[in-house]
Formats: structure tokens, C-alpha cells, sequence
């Protein structure tokens, strides 16, 4: 039970610890960047445009996929939220087989690029809409990788409601998103997501509110600081939805 009916049940789990900026070998420049996994994963785009596949080279980059994809379950049903050009998708299939992914996006143009990334016989499929309207079915686990902060905050607890309507007991919902806490990382994000996203409106929360709404949904939650050696505030929920 949970208060998107109406119930009031809240058990939290709270780990956060913080690292530095000038650790760049644990973010910009770390060695995953250089693994077979990685190089493995740009490949499949190599017949994207030249601005695409910069873009997809910068994503990995600056944001810790690794450390998103490592959190989920080796196997069973995964759905990735706002997933793009399929970057994290197509990450998670590649490390395990036992995984069966769907990635919704609103963009056609990213979706269709997703799809001729993914290799045949692979357990991923790729869906355009909007993730407030599409069914999510019965995932086992739920991944947003850089995606609430996108999302309007009046629909942001509806959308969160639905992530636990559909979780199993035991389900996990894994979101990456960034924070407020280093005043500077907030800041060089904001600008980046200003320019990146063409006046896109920025409605990042501050952690508190974000982990107070997801106790109120009834999610018990890790949080995870990972912005050691980058100038974004990238900060893991790991919210399990009680057995």
C-alpha cells in the first residue's frame, strides 16, 4: 500500500556520500570509457550522423552509465524511461541476455535511431510515446537515467505513482538524476541542459523533497552520490518497493 491510495507506510534506507570534482579518474576520465563494453556500445551507432554520434560520445562521458546499469537486476523485465537514443538499453542488454528491456521515448527521431542500434535476436524493443501514457505493463524493475528533472513537477508524483503501481513487491525503481547540493554542478548543468535542450524548462528537486515524495508513495530508498570527478551533482535513488 502506498499514498498514491491514500495509505501511510514509509521505511528508508539512506546512504550518501560525497566525493571530489578533482577525482576526474572516477568520472571524465575513468577507465571504463577505454573498456570493450563501452567501445562496444558507440559502435553500434557508427552510421548515425557525426553530431549524433558526438553527442552520444559526450553522453557517455559525462554521465556514470556503468554505475546506473550495475544497479539493475541481471535478469527479468527492465523498462527504461525517457531512454533516448537507447544508449542505456542497449548497455543493459549487452551485459546480460536474461534481461528483457523496453525503452520509451517521446522523440521519434531518437527511437528510430535506438532501434537500428539494437542487434537482431536481442531482447529490446523500443517504443515512442509519452511515459505518462504509455502502459508500463508489469516491469520488475524501472530505470529513469537523467529523465524527472525533465518532467513537469505537477506530473512528476503522478508519474512516480505509476513507476510503484506497476512494480512487483520487491521491484526496484533505479533513477539517476542530479541535485542542488554543490551550487557550482547545479549551475554548470542548468546552463548545459539551457543550451543542450533549447530553453527546455529545468525542474530539478532538491534531494530532500525528492526522497520525501518517494516515502510518501511508500519506497523504501538508498541514495548514492556519483559525481566524483564530474561537474555535474548526479545523485542514485535506488527505490525499492516493499515485499
Amino acid at each position: 500500500m502506498s499514498k498514491c491510495d491514500g495509505s501511510v507506510q514509509v521505511s528508508t534506507s539512506i546512504e550518501v556520500t560525497e566525493k571530489s570534482f578533482l577525482n576526474l579518474r572516477a568520472g571524465l576520465l575513468r577507465p571504463w570509457l577505454d573498456s570493450l563494453a563501452a567501445h562496444e556500445l558507440l559502435s553500434r551507432y557508427r552510421r548515425v550522423s557525426p553530431t549524433v554520434r558526438l553527442e552520444l560520445g559526450l553522453r557517455l562521458r559525462i554521465c556514470p552509465f556503468e554505475e546506473v546499469a550495475r544497479r539493475v537486476p541481471p535478469e527479468g523485465a527492465v523498462l527504461d524511461l525517457g531512454c533516448g537514443y537507447g544508449l542505456l538499453s542497449l548497455l543493459l542488454v549487452g551485459e546480460s541476455n536474461r534481461r528483457e528491456v523496453v525503452g520509451i521515448d517521446l522523440q521519434r527521431e531518437r527511437v528510430e535511431i535506438a532501434r537500428r542500434a539494437a542487434r537482431p535476436g536481442e531482447s529490446v524493443q523500443f517504443v515512442q510515446g509519452d511515459i505518462l501514457e504509455v502502459p508500463f505493463g508489469h516491469p520488475t524493475c524501472i530505470v529513469m537515467n537523467d529523465v524527472l528533472h525533465h518532467i513537469p513537477h505537477t506530473r512528476q508524483i503522478p508519474l512516480l505513482c505509476k513507476c510503484y503501481e506497476s512494480l512487483p513487491p520487491g521491484g526496484l525503481l533505479v533513477i539517476k538524476d542530479v541535485d542542488k547540493v554543490t551550487v557550482w554542478k547545479y549551475i554548470w548543468n542548468y546552463v548545459h541542459d539551457f543550451i543542450r535542450n533549447r530553453n527546455l524548462p529545468f525542474y530539478c528537486l532538491d534531494t530532500p523533497i525528492l526522497l520525501a515524495l518517494l516515502e510518501m508513495i511508500g519506497f523504501e530508498i538508498e541514495i548514492t552520490r556519483l559525481d566524483a570527478g564530474y561537474p555535474y551533482p548526479h545523485v542514485l535513488y535506488l527505490c525499492r518497493k516493499p515485499s
